[in-house]
């Protein structure tokens, strides 16, 4: 059996949740590279966009201040944040008041309500606010420096309803004052949730991106930055997705063969010389653009130079080849090429 899909099952599926600040920015489209990557996100097949009630009540004030300072003084004699902790005591700026705007105000934020809704596929109603979150909340806001939004933000996100509680999150921020409060007291706030039973979210702050540590920087609040964005969000996706499955985690296809029959196997090397292939049902393989994945029903008859018998290891020569008969061409090649993920599936 061969079972080729866009329509990924949930456990394959990475779960990505937008603070505040992203959707404020996104709505606003003036970082390109930042719009570029959210829509990427949410057209992957293989990423659950999340958000909550809280972000959505916090985007809606922040865009109801933002829209009040720009309708009030359209040439912007002063910035923005010059002004905003004035403006929002009272409500009044540049001899207007919010009263004078609000109804155009209250039309233009729930118009980018709906268009997160539809672009993003973004359901708030996935994250309630719910009375489960209040003690964790308060606990990890009196063990670390971390504001009591940005707690509240980082325990909804991994406790979405009183009965659910994910397994893992990636938590999109540009606030660097957060993301260094949490770095700061990264050993109190992890103690804060194994105390509260729950999973400790990974933040993800998207103006210092980079591809392993040492590897490929990308700053989405950068002009200068370069713009091949998605192969970071790749390698992203993909690694979650390894450290997700990881006793399921074979390894990583490559290209290989010039002669005829060796250009009908599929290839790939072993993650980890000592790993030891053994029996499955199916392999599962997660395309490296992230386009689609690919079960292959077994047995297969894999090779290491040779015909092995399962369980095999081969520390020196981690590589092993399987031919599948009746592939259709292009998706043959498709397995054939560098950088597609491989898991072991049992049917």
């Amino acid at each position: 059996m061969t079972n080729v899909n866009s329509i990924i099952e949930p456990e394959y599926r990475v779960n990505v949740y937008l603070d505040t600040n992203i959707l404020v920015d996104y709505v606003e489209k003036t970082f390109p590279l930042l719009n570029k990557s959210i829509d990427f996100l949410a057209q992957c097949p293989f990423v659950n966009l999340r958000s909550s009630h809280y972000v959505l009540f916090e985007f809606t004030e922040v865009r109801k201040l933002r829209l009040f300072w720009e309708k009030a003084d359209p040439t912007k004699s002063e910035s923005y944040e010059d002004v905003r902790y004035k403006m929002k005591k009272t409500w009044e700026y540049n001899g207007k008041e919010y009263d004078d705007f609000k109804e155009e105000i209250a039309s233009v934020v729930l118009s980018e309500h709906e268009l997160i809704k539809d672009n993003l596929h973004l359901n708030f109603d996935e994250h309630v606010l719910h009375e489960e979150l209040v003690y964790p909340t308060n606990s990890l806001c009196l063990a670390t420096k971390i504001s009591k939004e940005d707690c509240l933000v980082m325990v909804s996100c991994m406790h979405p309803d009183k009965e659910v509680v994910l397994d893992h999150c990636l938590l999109l921020t540009r606030d660097s004052q957060y993301y260094k409060a949490y770095t700061d007291n990264r050993d109190d706030a992890d103690k804060i949730f194994r105390e509260k039973e729950l999973n400790t979210p990974e933040l993800v702050r998207t103006e210092d991106l980079r591809i392993n540590e040492q590897g490929t920087h990308y700053n989405l609040y950068s002009d200068n930055c370069r713009s091949d964005i998605e192969k970071y969000w790749v390698w992203l996706i993909m690694t979650t997705l390894k450290n997700n499955h990881a006793s399921q985690y074979v390894g990583t296809t490559y290209e290989h063969g010039a002669a005829e029959d060796a250009r009908k196997c599929i290839y790939f090397e072993m993650d980890g010389a000592n790993k030891v292939l053994r029996e499955s049902s199916g392999l599962y393989f997660v395309f490296n653009d992230l386009t689609q994945r690919v079960i292959l029903s077994g047995p297969f008859e894999f090779w290491n130079n040779q015909p092995i018998k399962l369980p095999h290891t081969a520390p020196d020569s981690p590589k092993y080849s399987f031919k599948m008969e009746g592939l259709d061409s292009i998706l043959l090649n498709k397995l054939r090429e560098n950088g597609n993920s491989v898991f072991y599936y049992d049917i």
